[in-house]
């Protein structure tokens, strides 16, 4: 559709982000289709590998990182799950938003959307950063439709996250080298990133603008003790949003039923700086949760 708008400051700039993105799907270890799928908000791009039969499992990416970024993740996973990697749509990458998205409400009405597209009931969702801080508010909203969640350093959530606004939400906003190459270096915290991933990364915080003006909140304490959904916490050692502690001890004391585990020497992108190992916690709840049913 013409009326689409551009989540890139240019032209060429959408070429080059795509351009990285595709030598990441040369790398994807799986076979995969790439569907698009009409929403409300516009047309949402989804990776999805695995029998098309098996459980499904909704995977939704970090800030800036897209649906590329669980290429590490999806060849162990997608051996008992039908993984969907989803582009949120608003970002920079290959969904195509109508307008601008302002209310966090907008994204309950888009993943009932996604799913109704996909033809799933209900699913497990797992989401890194603004996708675990999207798809808890999902939980609340739609607990009927979420099976389980999985939050890897969800965004805010359980605790302020004015590191990230101060050393990475500018590279985003502006472009700029210079704090393009500290928000990188910062997200890192001395777990480098794969070479094609991290130029996927840059690209995309150089060339994307966005058109989601929906920010990460803090829960209140009611609504933390109303997301009754089987949970999952998973935090990388080296993250830098907030105190890891101060988070887990806020989740502990309000969620009813949460269990949480720590990733030895992961960043941020937690799932991307130590695959195996949040593989493992991963699959390790999953299927905890799949033998109960």
């Amino acid at each position: 559709m013409s009326d689409y708008m551009s989540v890139f400051r240019s032209a060429d700039g959408q070429e080059q982000v795509f351009k990285a993105y595709d030598e990441i799907m040369a790398k994807w270890p799986v076979p995969y289709e790439e569907l698009f799928i009409p929403t409300r908000l516009g047309s949402t791009h989804v990776i999805a590998s695995g029998q098309i039969e098996a459980p499904p499992l909704i995977l939704v990416h970090a800030f800036c990182a897209s649906a590329a970024s669980w290429y590490m993740n999806v060849e162990g996973l997608s051996k008992a799950y039908r993984v969907y990697c989803v582009d949120i749509i608003g970002d920079a990458n290959k969904s195509k938003p109508y307008r601008y998205i302002r209310q966090l409400e907008d994204f309950v009405g888009w993943f009932n959307d996604l799913l109704d597209g996909l033809l799933i009931k209900h699913a497990s969702l797992a989401g890194n950063s603004i996708g675990g801080f999207l798809a808890s508010n999902y939980a609340l909203q739609q607990p009927e439709r979420v099976k389980s969640l999985i939050l890897i350093g969800p965004a805010a959530t359980f605790r302020q996250i004015m590191p990230f606004y101060l050393n990475t939400f500018p590279a985003g906003m502006t472009g700029w080298e210079f704090l393009i190459r500290h928000a990188v270096k910062w997200c890192e915290n001395r777990v480098p990133f794969d070479p094609a991933w991290k130029e996927l990364f840059h690209k995309t915080l150089k060339y994307g603008k966005g058109v989601s003006q929906v920010f990460p909140s803090v829960y209140t304490d009611e609504q933390l003790k109303k997301l009754e959904v089987p949970t999952l916490l998973l935090l990388g050692d080296r993250e830098r949003i907030y105190d890891l502690n101060l988070a887990m001890d806020r989740a502990k004391a309000l969620m009813p039923d949460i269990e949480i585990e720590i990733i030895k020497d992961a960043n941020h992108i937690t799932a991307l700086s130590q695959p195996e190992k949040t593989n493992a916690a991963m699959l390790r709840f999953l299927n905890k949760i799949t033998a109960t049913e």
